[in-house]
Protein backbone atom coordinates (compact mmCIF):
# COMPACT_ATOMS: atom_id res chain seq x y z
CA UNK A 1 0.00 0.00 0.00
CA UNK A 2 1.30 3.62 -0.72
CA UNK A 3 2.39 5.88 2.06
CA UNK A 4 2.31 9.24 2.72
CA UNK A 5 4.74 11.47 4.89
CA UNK A 6 2.38 13.79 7.23
CA UNK A 7 2.59 15.91 10.03
CA UNK A 8 0.65 15.03 13.06
CA UNK A 9 0.92 16.39 16.52
CA UNK A 10 2.41 14.39 19.19
CA UNK A 11 -0.77 14.16 21.47
CA UNK A 12 -2.53 13.05 18.24
CA UNK A 13 0.59 10.11 17.89
CA UNK A 14 -0.21 8.98 21.30
CA UNK A 15 -4.06 8.66 20.69
CA UNK A 16 -3.70 6.76 18.00
CA UNK A 17 -1.07 4.39 19.34
CA UNK A 18 -3.53 3.85 22.07
CA UNK A 19 -5.57 1.69 19.55
CA UNK A 20 -2.83 0.32 17.62
CA UNK A 21 1.17 -0.71 17.54
CA UNK A 22 1.27 1.86 14.75
CA UNK A 23 -0.49 5.11 13.77
CA UNK A 24 -2.23 3.70 10.57
CA UNK A 25 -3.28 0.58 12.70
CA UNK A 26 -4.85 3.06 15.43
CA UNK A 27 -6.39 5.51 12.69
CA UNK A 28 -8.25 2.07 11.35
CA UNK A 29 -9.33 0.75 14.82
CA UNK A 30 -10.65 4.46 15.37
CA UNK A 31 -12.50 4.28 11.74
CA UNK A 32 -13.90 1.00 12.87
CA UNK A 33 -14.94 1.92 16.31
CA UNK A 34 -16.84 4.89 14.78
CA UNK A 35 -17.90 2.99 11.70
CA UNK A 36 -19.80 0.48 14.31
CA UNK A 37 -21.37 3.47 16.43
CA UNK A 38 -22.80 5.10 13.55
CA UNK A 39 -23.86 1.61 12.36
CA UNK A 40 -26.05 0.52 15.37
CA UNK A 41 -27.69 4.18 16.30
CA UNK A 42 -31.34 4.05 15.92
CA UNK A 43 -32.88 6.76 13.93
CA UNK A 44 -35.37 9.32 16.59
CA UNK A 45 -39.45 8.05 16.76
CA UNK A 46 -40.84 10.90 15.82
CA UNK A 47 -43.69 10.39 17.99
CA UNK A 48 -41.36 9.58 20.93
CA UNK A 49 -39.41 13.28 20.19
CA UNK A 50 -43.04 14.61 19.90
CA UNK A 51 -44.13 13.59 23.11
CA UNK A 52 -40.92 14.80 25.04
CA UNK A 53 -41.15 18.02 23.62
CA UNK A 54 -44.86 18.46 24.47
CA UNK A 55 -44.04 17.31 27.96
CA UNK A 56 -41.18 19.80 28.70
CA UNK A 57 -43.02 22.39 26.87
CA UNK A 58 -46.24 21.65 29.31
CA UNK A 59 -43.71 21.46 32.12
CA UNK A 60 -42.29 24.91 31.16
CA UNK A 61 -45.85 26.81 30.92
CA UNK A 62 -46.67 24.70 34.33
CA UNK A 63 -43.63 26.74 36.39
CA UNK A 64 -44.31 30.13 34.61
CA UNK A 65 -48.18 29.83 35.44
CA UNK A 66 -46.95 29.13 39.21
CA UNK A 67 -44.86 32.50 38.98
CA UNK A 68 -41.58 31.08 38.92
Amino acid sequence: MPSKVIRLDEDAIALCLKYGKTVSEGIRAMDARITAQQNTEKPFDPKALEMMIRSCIRDELEVLSRGY
